[in-house]
This record gives C-alpha cells, sequence and structure tokens, in this order.
C-alpha cells in the first residue's frame, strides 16, 4: 500500500496528534490481521507523520513552500472556512503525488467547508472530506465543543478511521484510480461517499452529538466493521497485495 503522510496545522494540539498516529496503526494493524486470515502477508505500510512541514531555504515564498501554504491557500478568509475542494485540489497537482505517490491525511483546526459537489447556495460545514486514494481532510474545529477531553479524542479517533476507510475505498472496495490529469485544475465532483450502518466503523455522524454516541460505544484499539465493510476490506487487502506483486 502507498505511505500515509499525517500533517497539521498550527491549531492541533499534541493530544490530537498522537490519537490520529495511534488511530492510524490501529487500523493498519487490522488490515494485517485481515490479511494473514486470508494467508497474506502484507509489505509493511509506511506512516510519515510529517505535521506542520516547511521547505527550509526558499524564505517562505512560493507554492508549496509549506503545509501552512496549504491552509492559507485553500482559507477563505471572510468566514474562517477551510474550501475542502481547493484543499483536494492542492494535494491532486501536488508534484510528489506524481514522484511518490501516497496518502494524505490532514488536520486542520479550523472549519472545514464541503464544497465538493456541483450545488448551488451555501455549502455545509464538515467534520471532514475524503477524495479516495489521495487525501483525507479533516477539522478538528468542532470537537472543541466536547468538554470531555478523553471523549473529544475518542470523537476524533473514531473520525481518522472513519475517513480513512473511505480513502483507502470503503464501504464498497478500493476504486480504480484514473492517473490522466486534465489540462486545469477543476474542483472535485465526487458524490458523497457509500456510508454504513450502525454498528460499524463505517457509520456517517450526522451531528455532533451522534459521533460522541458512536466514540462513546467504541473501545480503544478495537476497528469495529460489519459483515459487509469487513468483506470489502478483505477485497481490499487481497487486492494491495496482488498490485504489489
Amino acid at each position: 500500500m502507498k505511505p500515509i503522510s499525517i500533517l497539521w496545522s498550527d491549531g492541533v494540539s499534541e493530544s490530537e496528534v498522537k490519537t490520529t498516529v495511534t488511530a492510524m496503526r490501529d487500523l493498519l494493524r487490522h488490515m494485517q490481521t485481515v490479511a494473514l486470515e486470508q494467508d497474506i502477508c502484507l509489505a509493511p505500510i509506511t506512516v510519515r507523520p510529517l505535521g506542520n512541514w516547511i521547505i527550509q531555504g526558499v524564505g517562505g515564498i512560493g507554492a508549496y513552500h509549506s503545509f501552512r501554504w496549504y491552509w492559507q491557500t485553500s482559507l477563505d478568509e471572510r468566514s474562517g472556512q477551510v474550501s475542502a475542494a481547493t484543499f483536494i485540489e492542492i494535494v491532486r497537482y501536488e508534484h510528489w503525488q506524481q514522484t511518490d505517490p501516497h496518502f494524505d491525511l490532514a488536520l486542520l483546526h479550523t472549519d472545514l467547508r464541503d464544497d465538493t459537489a456541483d450545488a448551488a447556495g451555501a455549502h455545509p460545514l464538515a467534520f471532514a472530506c475524503t477524495e479516495p486514494d489521495l487525501v483525507t481532510v479533516i477539522s478538528t474545529r468542532h470537537l472543541a465543543q466536547v468538554a470531555d477531553p478523553d471523549l473529544r479524542l475518542k470523537c476524533l479517533r473514531s473520525l481518522v478511521i472513519h475517513n480513512f476507510g473511505h480513502l483507502i475505498g470503503l464501504p464498497g472496495g478500493l476504486p480504480e484510480t484514473n492517473r490522466n490529469r486534465p489540462e486545469k485544475p477543476t474542483a472535485t465532483k465526487n458524490a458523497p461517499a457509500r456510508t454504513c450502518a450502525m454498528p460499524c466503523t463505517m457509520y456517517e455522524a450526522q451531528s455532533l452529538e451522534e459521533l460522541m454516541g458512536l466514540a462513546t460505544a467504541e473501545k480503544d484499539e478495537k476497528v469495529i466493521l460489519c459483515d459487509p465493510c469487513q468483506e470489502d476490506l478483505r477485497s481490499i487487502v487481497f487486492r494491495l497485495h496482488f498490485s504489489m506483486n
């Protein structure tokens, strides 16, 4: 499987970063278990916590010089919201994606606007937005409303595992990726990802209260998938194994 880069903006806390990295490792451990059940030995999957990186020696000038540039370029300063469509397109056209294809998982401390679909009028705020096989971007802004710090981190853990599931193709299996690039960047027009029914990690919380309920029901270090999603994950693992060979 492609390496996974974990990125975060200035206002993301150390505890949120640690929770995200741990959640990713728990999910990858679950994938390894699913692989072994099929007598498949997956190659080690690299997780790269790159954080709020900056390229030294460029003086903070030019496109793609730092992760802050990604955030600032996709930020609507008037509303204080990051445009998910813009952020995704920035990641899509970074040269690192061409020379070293990888998954990006980005944490932002600001509101995230889901403008990834062609729709008139106001775009809703979202916990996260995902472009399968490329990037998932998660906002921690709403989680600040959760008074209990332990529950707040459990909510973040749920978001990380759920949206990385969408990133690799859950539910429904890993999508075929068309690497042909259009002449000019355009906003992503993917329909909302299919979600699952409870009890399942891939169930889509529609409110903070619902997310808190899901997070409370989940146990630490456990990835709970319903039977169809578990079967989808087996298919993903199978395809990953044979695509690497």
